[in-house]
This record gives C-alpha cells, structure tokens and sequence, in this order.
C-alpha cells in the first residue's frame, strides 16, 4: 500500500504580509519567491524530527504512532518548499528531489495594479546555476533551464486542477503497489486542488486549511481505493508556532 504525505512549508515573509493586510495589499506587497521566517524554520525542524522518528513498519497504524519510515521524498524549486524539505532530508537521510510540477498555484508572478485592477506578470524563477550553488544537496532535474524553471505567464486559475491530477497520475504510476511511503513538500493552493481531484469535489467555492508545517496523509491500497487518514497535523508544534 501506498501511503503519500503532504507537508505544507513552513511559515513565509509572504504569509506574514498575508496576516497583516487585506487581500489587495498583500498582491502588491508579496515577493516572487519568499524565503522562511525564523518561525517557518522552527517549524520545519519540528516536522522533520517528527518525521524522522523510527518507524515500525508492521500493523495497522493510521495516526503514525509507530513513525513514518519514509522512503521518498519530494519538494517544489520555490525556495520555502526546498528549505523546508532539506530539513526534512538532513533528519531523515531520504534524498530530497526537486520536482517542478508541484509548485504553488499561479506560479511564479508579480501582482501591478492597473486602474485598480490587479494585472498578473509571469518571471521566470531561479535557474539551474542557482540551485547547484545555493542547495548542492538538492536532486535536481537535468534538464532545468539556466534562465528559469517557471519562466512563463501566471498560470491560469483553469489549469490548477489539471496540474493536481497530473501530479496524483504520476505518484500512482511511480509508486503504487511498492509500499512506499512518500512525503511531498508543496503548498496550500495545490494540496486543495489535488484533494478536490481525488475526491471529485464540485463545489464553486471551497478551502482545506493547512497550517504551516501540517501533515496530512492518504492511502493508496493496491486495489485502487484511496483513504484520508488524517488532515492538516500539527501536534507536533507548540501554540506559539501554530500559523
């Protein structure tokens, strides 16, 4: 069976600026790529020791009593994502892999307003130099671009739930039927998309809250049913720095 774990990054300089102005004020005020707060590295230690804890593999376990035993693991190249999941792989020893397609909704964007109405520019994101200096210890794919592994327009709020399911195909395809258990490191607008992907939601309006940090847990049995165990955990973190 396969057992497939979403940890949402730790707290960024983005969610705090989030936390402080309304929904238009942050647009203009975010960065392209925002880095860990002090509190979002506090909080990915936390998770990576609560994931490095040994594991017993036998038996039924659904809340991870008996550790996690994780044997893949997976990041998207936004910075707060990668640093998340080295802390991730530093305490667990499994390799940390880039993988793109996971990356926040929209992309990489800046938000200017024009006659009071936000318009969205695609950049490009950080290239390959960047990442083969900065996180030598990052698996990185061979074929990411010197000038940028975003380097598009914003994508569109139509493609979300098609990228959700690509993502939910290719985990299947990789790792169903091995017993592996994978940890990806992603973010809180594709987590809702691949949920209400796997479960067929068709509501207009809808939310998964996943605080910073929270890990959340679907099982995949070999004979195609998928389980959610548990969403959104975050016992592991102390009040203080529950964001």
């Amino acid at each position: 069976m396969l057992q497939l774990y979403f940890i949402r990054h730790g707290q960024s300089t983005n969610n705090v600026i989030l936390d402080e102005v309304d929904y238009e004020d942050y647009l203009v005020n975010r960065v392209l790529d925002p880095d860990l707060t002090a509190i979002g590295k506090k909080q990915a230690m936390l998770a990576a020791k609560t994931l490095a804890k040994p594991a017993t593999l036998d038996g039924f376990d659904p809340q991870n009593r008996k550790g996690f035993g994780i044997t893949h693991l997976y990041c998207s190249l936004m910075l707060r994502a990668v640093k998340t999941g080295l802390a991730i792989s530093k305490e667990t020893g499994v390799p940390l892999v880039a993988w793109p397609e996971v990356h926040e909704t929209g992309g990489v964007f800046e938000v200017k307003m024009e006659n009071d109405e936000p318009v969205f520019v695609g950049h490009p994101g950080k290239g390959k130099s960047f990442f083969v200096q900065k996180f030598p210890e990052l698996i990185i794919p061979e074929d990411l671009p010197e000038t940028g592994w975003w380097n598009r327009e914003k994508e569109p709020f139509e493609d979300y739930r098609k990228r959700a399911q690509t993502i939910i195909d290719k985990i299947i395809a990789e790792h169903k039927g091995r017993n592996d258990r994978v940890a990806l490191v992603t973010h809180g607008g594709i987590f809702a998309r691949i949920l209400s992907a796997l479960f067929d939601i068709q509501a207009e309006r809808y939310w998964f809250l996943m605080n910073n940090c929270g890990i959340s847990r679907i099982d995949f049995s070999d004979d195609g049913r998928f389980s959610l165990m548990y969403m959104n955990r975050v016992d592991f973190l102390p009040d203080n720095l529950i964001t």
